[in-house]
């Protein structure tokens, strides 16, 4: 098991290689595994691997660190055991880790859930940005209603082209999503008009391969990094304390969190029984199971604690909705 390669330089450098190899050949895209096969190569380094993949070197590349954001040690264990499967596939001996040594940092871990007061706000801040060349006035209010209006990862965001998005029917389609399970989203007619106003000023005529958010700059791809940036600034001047992923406080990924529990509290206000409810938002998400949607209504009756009790009002439609207008018009259009 000495045999190196241009990619790799442990004692798996073959193995890796053409393992990455095939999940890719197979359709996987597999560029975050890739990352972590190289961490991993660097870390094999270190261990006696005459015997194939061991406990001792499993168990320490899957070690929790206390900067690891929560889904970092759930993806290292994940590699592992494909990895293994692979090496066992071989006839190579191989340890696989479970998933026990998740539970201490899931338990603690708990999303910030927005009020609709703050969503309200985040939406009327991002409308006061001032026209600038970069296009941030118009990018920024339509992409933070995508995401709350929609649940979607900054991911599946970014990498919607212009046949993803039908207006006319009311649909976006999330194609190749992280659980590999193509969706077709139907949005609010408010949600509609947004994207529309975006593409008459960013998209007036435009390719169907062309990304939905197009940026001025560069490739044409924005910074999932700078987005993250300039949505902590607007937290900030909501008065909202951020400590980092793990430290409390909004991140951009709780608008997701956030369109879960307020679709649930509207379809359970709406008199929806729980178990249909899970269902729905479990497909409309994309989740793996209903285990992984099951979670939110605790955090729904948490957020809205007369849920908890009977249901008394029933209003709105399933998912969120905003303020209707007769024109989509920014304060700076005034000036």
């Amino acid at each position: 098991m000495s045999e190196t390669s241009s990619e790799y330089f442990g004692p798996f450098a073959a193995r890796l290689q053409a393992f990455i190899d095939e999940k890719k050949s197979l359709g996987c895209r597999y560029t975050e595994e890739e990352r972590l096969a190289h961490k991993f190569d660097d870390m094999s380094r270190e261990y006696d691997c005459s015997g194939g993949l061991s406990p001792e070197l499993v168990n320490a590349f899957i070690q929790y660190q206390p900067n690891w954001q929560a889904t970092t040690q759930k993806r290292r264990i994940s590699f592992l055991q494909n990895f293994g499967r692979y090496l066992l596939n071989h006839d190579i001996q191989a340890f696989l880790p479970g998933y026990d040594a998740l539970r201490a940092a899931a338990v603690n871990f708990k999303p910030y859930i927005f009020s609709h007061k703050e969503i309200d706000e985040l939406f009327c801040l991002s409308d006061q940005i001032h026209p600038n060349c970069r296009q941030s006035h118009i990018f920024y209010p339509v992409l933070f209603r995508v995401l709350y209006g929609t649940g979607m990862r900054i991911s599946e965001a970014l990498r919607l082209t212009m046949k993803d998005i039908d207006l006319k029917e009311k649909v976006i389609r999330v194609v190749d999503p992280k659980n590999h399970k193509d969706r077709h989203l139907p949005i609010s007619g408010s949600l509609a008009e947004y994207c529309f106003w975006y593409c008459s000023r960013i998209h007036p005529v435009y390719h169907g391969t062309d990304l939905f958010f197009l940026s001025n700059r560069g490739d044409g791809h924005y910074s999932r990094n700078n987005i993250q940036v300039y949505f902590n600034t607007l937290i900030r001047r909501m008065g909202l304390a951020y400590h980092g992923y793990k430290g409390g406080g909004p991140h951009l990924h709780c608008l997701r969190h956030t369109f879960c529990v307020h679709s649930l509290e509207k379809m359970l206000r709406k008199g929806i029984p729980h178990g249909t409810a899970l269902q729905l938002l479990s497909a409309y998400m994309g989740h793996g199971s209903i285990s992984a949607t099951g979670r939110y209504l605790q955090l729904t009756a948490e957020a809205f604690p007369d849920l908890t009790e009977k249901v008394e009002s029933m209003y709105g439609d399933i998912f969120p909705r905003f303020e209707p207008a007769k024109e989509i018009k920014m304060p700076y259009e005034d000036d």
